[in-house]
């Protein structure tokens, strides 16, 4: 009688001892969870790099009064000893094409001596865009720099005679006056953690 007196209690205390240790791990798991969450919270709360981009470009808009879309050839013929090829533009040709671009257009306003020789040069933020949202690559551009020599309705025809001498842009182009909202438009396509669609090299 006295065995099965213990026995019961003893087995009721051992099913009350794990009820109690599991109802403390479940509260340490939900201020886990808790925790988890506010840190979540916490980071949302933080700046992302394409907020920080556009804050610090959002100052910077009266220095670059121009924009600027180039618009990419989806493909260029390549000559090579085996034969002729069509070689498709991917994302990583963007940054010599952009290069390439900005050594013309520097020759063409401030002459091939003083952009090669003396390190002349216009003002450029140029983005990529299109990789992102499945579309056509493009380029898009805020300038400035602009010399007093040069009338802003001369950009337009400068801008044709470089964009000629860089096989892989289209004919289509534009150019206009950017508006404080420039900057801002140009950079859409930036990601939350990275800028590599901007192509810093230039700038």
């Amino acid at each position: 009688m006295e065995l099965l007196i213990y026995y019961h209690f003893f087995h009721r205390t051992t099913k009350e001892n794990i009820s109690d240790s599991l109802a403390s791990i479940n509260k340490g798991m939900s201020k886990l969870a808790e925790i988890r969450k506010k840190m979540a919270n916490g980071a949302e709360c933080e700046p992302s790099q394409k907020q920080a981009v556009r804050t610090w470009l959002g100052g910077l808009h009266q220095d670059y009064p121009y924009a600027l879309t180039l618009t990419i050839k989806p493909s260029v013929t390549e000559h090579t000893e085996r034969g002729v090829y069509q070689r498709q533009i991917k994302r990583d040709d963007c940054d010599k094409i952009a290069l390439r671009f900005q050594q013309k257009l520097n020759r063409e306003v401030f002459g091939r001596r003083a952009a090669d020789s003396y390190g002349h040069t216009l003002k450029y933020i140029a983005v990529v865009e299109g990789e992102r949202s499945c579309k056509a690559l493009h380029l898009h551009l805020a300038v400035g720099g602009l010399p007093a020599h040069i009338k802003p309705m001369q950009l337009q025809s400068l801008v044709s005679n470089a964009r000629l001498q860089v096989r892989e842009l289209n004919e289509q182009f534009e150019v206009n006056i950017a508006d404080s909202g420039w900057l801002e438009y140009i950079t859409k396509e930036l990601g939350r953690r990275d800028t590599d669609n901007v192509l810093w090299q230039l700038a």
